[in-house]
């Protein structure tokens, strides 16, 4: 019992932290002026990492000593923490754009663009620290957690369905799911928390900070709940290195096993094969003749089907994970942490609730595999319509002059090519730099610069930019003020996506546990933790890695601006099409679980197809 409950608490932790890395991502992003393509990077080093050892975990799971074999992951785990923080401390500090509070030597001047750049630091020091490529210690830590978390799951299932009978089974691997489930909510939350604080508390003068959580070049403290991680994990680990290989397990024990020498001769039996898996080289079989008896398996197609559903699944799900923190900020101005906040809080709950009600139906009413496959097929159409109205429901793009809109001195009713106009072209502004302000009409400019402003103006200590040429009729006369001119135009509208998302996990956590136990029924007994690790092989390489890289070059594809540090030559996006960035990502879904939908059916058929021949063969 211990040791299922620290094994619990293992699992519990690294989903916690799983999560938690997702929901500071966008954080992360803009901490280190990342492409969303990178930052996918970051977050699916994780599972390359535990890619390069999930097969060979589950060939010599049965075969090592079983705490120490996931102590020394929990020392992983611990080690690529500490990797993943070092950036914060090995590098400068946070340095963000706000030009609300800069101090001018008179209240009217000429100005140039560079003169009003956020950097205040040379760019020697910031490319040696700041801006440098500290990311990377990131990338090697997630991978080294990776290779620390391979031995949990796959050698749990299968130890519960061995142990439980037939029904239970549904039970107790609901409840395991459940528990991973748990643990991205609290993950989420945490990550809400941790959100609100500023990056370099602890550093700076925290009243010196003039921005709030909505503003575009606000970082929460992303590093905090990784330190929290660290102690979790340090608590966890350091009672497995005591347990035994081997503890009694409870056994449904029959007539003849209660016989003295039969138990004895057991027990003979057990030592003998102890001491040959000791002696003898640990690969006393082949991965080749594993593979080779899983092809010949009649439920081989099963088998394949499974896989299908379980990796679009795993894409839509790694998709979503990466980057729906993200899409909240952008598609309805939502911060960081509030978006963390209404995922962990609202969201995922209706996924646990579902994986439980999934988890009961099969037990209630003793769903053999054909109803497993039916309740999968229900679940699936129903999370899918849930998630077709999010497909339409959004915010339109801020009006951005040059971008979305045209500059209101010009006679060109469509955008020109570029942020440049006639109105702006002497100014020789800074293209990759992105410092909004808003003009009149509630048209945000990229910067004081490209509204043509060539004199600035304080009061109260807050900055104005005056005599901006590119306002439109009598613009020299007006003035722009500092951010951008609103954070959303529809911002209750994410309550819609937010009620169509929470419905359509709900649906899909009730076809969870019998995805579990479908993966693990479609094998032989002895194939079970092989076929487990194959499965998770396959939804590695298909979905889990692969799965935020896609999302997250479609995400850049519909980048309207895209800032660079000059620095440091890093391109990051600031400004995207709102439509274009809903419709791929929502549609990319939709397209994943079209595909779940569709293996569904295919196995529900071969399903039907072979209970009509076993009733067949009966009948005569």
């Amino acid at each position: 019992k211990i040791e299922k409950a620290m094994n619990l608490f293992e699992l519990l932790h690294q989903v916690l932290a799983g999560t938690y890395s997702r929901s500071v991502l966008s954080s992360i992003e803009r901490r280190f002026e990342l492409p969303s393509t990178i930052s996918a990077v970051v977050s699916s080093s994780y599972q390359i990492g535990n890619l390069t050892v999930m097969a060979l975990v589950s060939y010599l799971g049965s075969k090592v000593n079983r705490p120490r074999f996931l102590a020394a992951g929990s020392l992983l785990l611990f080690i690529g923490y500490i990797l993943v923080v070092l950036p914060q401390f090995l590098g400068d500090l946070y340095v963000f754009a706000d030009l609300s509070t800069t101090s001018t030597s008179n209240h009217s001047q000429t100005f140039t663009f560079a003169e009003i750049t956020p950097h205040s630091t040379s760019c020697e020091m910031e490319e040696e620290k700041a801006n440098s490529n500290m990311y990377i210690f990131i990338i090697v830590g997630m991978m080294v957690c990776g290779i620390g978390g391979a031995p949990t799951q796959p050698l749990g299932l299968s130890y519960v369905d061995d142990h439980a009978s037939e029904h239970n089974s549904a039970l107790y691997i609901g409840i395991i799911t459940t528990i991973t489930l748990v643990g991205p909510a609290l993950g989420y939350l945490m990550g809400s928390f941790c959100l609100k604080i500023w990056v370099d508390f602890g550093r700076v003068d925290l009243d010196s900070i003039t921005i709030d959580p909505k503003h575009q070049s606000w970082v929460g403290a992303w590093w905090l709940g990784f330190i929290v991680c660290i102690v979790v994990i340090a608590i966890a680990s350091f009672p497995l290195w005591f347990f035994p290989k081997h503890l009694e397990k409870p056994e449904e024990k029959t007539k003849e096993d209660t016989k003295p020498e039969v138990t004895k001769l057991k027990k003979k039996m057990f030592y003998l094969q102890s001491q040959v898996n000791t002696f003898l080289p640990i690969f006393n079989e082949t991965y080749s003749i594993n593979i080779i008896r899983l092809l010949k398996e009649k439920t081989f197609e099963y088998y394949i089907c499974v896989l299908v559903i379980f990796t679009s699944i795993g894409f839509k799900i790694a998709g979503l994970g990466t980057f729906v923190v993200k899409y909240l900020e952008v598609a309805f101005g939502k911060s960081a942490s509030q978006s963390s906040f209404l995922i962990g809080a609202i969201n995922l709950p209706f996924l646990i609730i579902g994986t439980l009600l999934g988890s009961v139906i099969i037990k209630r009413w003793k769903l053999q595999k054909l109803g497993m496959v039916r309740l999968c097929i229900c679940g699936f159409v129903l999370s899918f319509a849930c998630m077709i109205p999010s497909f339409f429901i959004g915010c339109d793009t801020i009006a951005h002059a040059g971008l979305t809109v045209p500059y209101p001195t010009s006679a060109e009713t469509e955008i020109a090519d570029g942020v440049e106009s006639t109105c702006n072209s002497m100014c020789h502004c800074d293209q990759n730099t992105y410092i909004p302000v808003c003009g009149p009409a509630n048209i945000t400019y990229l910067s004081p610069c490209h509204a043509g402003c060539t004199d600035t103006s304080s009061e109260s200590g807050k900055n104005e930019y005056t005599s901006c040429s590119c306002l439109g009729a009598n613009g020299t006369s007006q003035s722009v003020t500092i951010g951008r001119c609103f954070v959303s135009n529809c911002e209750e509208s994410v309550w819609g996506v937010i009620v169509s998302k929470s419905l359509s996990n709900f649906f899909s956590g009730m076809c969870i546990t019998a995805i579990m136990i479908l993966k693990m029924r479609t094998v032989l007994p002895q194939d079970k933790s092989f076929g487990i690790g194959i499965g998770l092989l396959v939804y590695r390489v298909l979905a889990a890695i692969p799965g935020p890289i896609a999302f997250g070059a479609l995400i850049d594809s519909s980048c309207l601006f895209w800032s660079q540090n000059p620095c440091s030559n890093r391109s990051y996006c600031t400004v995207y099409d709102n439509h274009k960035y809903r419709r791929g990502f929502i549609g990319l879904v939709l397209i994943a679980q079209i595909a779940s939908i569709v293996a569904a059916i295919v196995l529900h058929s071969l399903v039907v197809k072979e209970q009509g021949k076993y009733t067949f063969k009966q009948e005569h």
